[in-house]
């Protein structure tokens, strides 16, 4: 009889859009958009992302940026619908310019 101590953990499954095949390591790295339809989601294991410098979509500097920008206008008192603090402006600005060099 197995018990939850004894039975080994399946690996998790995910698909590599890179190898294209399974991987157990795979994350995500990209995110396409589409102006009709729905957009697709990229995956990329381990290998791949060593072998052709892909970075994880959360450590990508326009995400970064977005992330930063929200965390700010989500607790100023001066950012709101009319318009942002100084700060809130710059950071606005960092994420503009990090979406523009984005790939």
């Amino acid at each position: 009889m197995t018990t939850p101590s004894n039975t080994a953990v399946p690996a998790p499954f995910g698909w590599c859009h890179w190898h294209k095949g399974p991987s157990g390591t795979a994350v995500l790295v990209d995110l396409v958009e589409e102006n009709y339809g729905p957009g697709a989601a990229l995956y990329a294991c381990a290998p791949c992302r060593e072998q052709r410098g892909l970075l994880l979509v959360v450590e990508q500097a326009h995400e970064v940026a977005y992330r930063d920008y929200l965390l700010h206008t989500t607790d100023c008192e001066g950012c709101s619908r009319i318009g942002r603090c100084d700060v809130g402006g710059r950071l606005r600005d960092i994420y503009q310019q990090a979406l523009d060099e984005a790939p």
